[in-house]
């Protein structure tokens, strides 16, 4: 069956990571207020079991919040050190960290031109990505997706966590599309790849060197994606392969 419509994850795919990892300073700056200086060998090690226990406990959850998440990680990093963790330095914790995402997570250099290359073909475009509302939509604006997108759905307003099947139900009803004329691009084996299999859409696997996604770690990949690519353009040439155009 032909293409009819391509939907993209967020995180990784569409926008990259490095920029957000390199200069995000919220979590660093919310232990500093608490009296674990970052740079300390023990505190970076309560971060990196804190973050470990927190994500596993997240990926087995149908739905959540990522604001919910990250409040866990410090919660659960001053825990493992005897501290309490005050409102107010959530509060504040949470506002940075949102200004972090905005601010840093950035589109790849061939996304835009990738898009417009799919809707020039006349296909749908939208994204379906584990975000909560309050990043989703002002990261698209700032960096001019709206236009090139016809619909997006969070994993909030759908209350499901790709791969749990409800946020790729809600996202095909959006289109208007069956799963069979859906290709689903993401970079995660664990979620992008085996949700959008189980709801019946080919998929494409895409890699960021040296990034792994999200809330993956020990996880297996159940299936294999149909197609695998290194940038975002190479998706053109599957759409022309899959709908014979020559």
């Amino acid at each position: 069956m032909r293409v009819t419509a391509v939907l993209f994850d967020l995180g990784g795919t569409l926008f990259g990571y490095e920029a957000y990892s390199q200069r995000a300073r919220a979590t660093d700056d919310a232990l500093a207020r608490l009296g674990l200086p970052p740079d300390d060998a023990a505190v970076r090690e309560a971060l990196r079991q804190a973050s470990r226990q927190v994500e596993q406990e997240y990926a087995a959850r149908r739905s959540f919040l990522h604001r919910d998440l990250f409040r866990d990680r410090i919660v659960r990093t001053a825990g493992l050190l005897g501290v309490s963790v005050g409102p107010e330095v959530l509060t504040r914790f949470h506002e940075e960290h949102l200004r972090d995402i905005l601010d840093h997570l950035t589109p790849k250099t061939d996304a835009g031109g990738t898009l417009d290359g799919l809707r020039a073909r006349g296909l749908y475009t939208a994204v379906v990505s584990n975000a909560d509302d309050d990043f989703l939509q002002p990261l698209l604006q700032r960096h001019g997706f709206e236009a090139r997108l016809d619909h997006w759905t969070s994993s909030e307003e759908a209350a499901s966590c790709k791969p749990d099947a409800r946020i790729y139900e809600l996202a095909l009803a959006k289109a208007r599309r069956t799963a069979a004329e859906t290709l689903f691009v993401g970079d995660s084996p664990q979620h992008d790849v085996a949700g959008a299999h189980a709801a019946g859409m080919r998929t494409v696997l895409i890699g960021e060197p040296g990034a792994t996604p999200p809330l993956t770690h020990g996880l297996e990949a159940p299936v294999a994606a149909d197609f695998e690519v290194r940038t975002l353009p190479e998706i053109l040439a599957i759409v022309d392969r899959l709908n014979d155009r020559r």
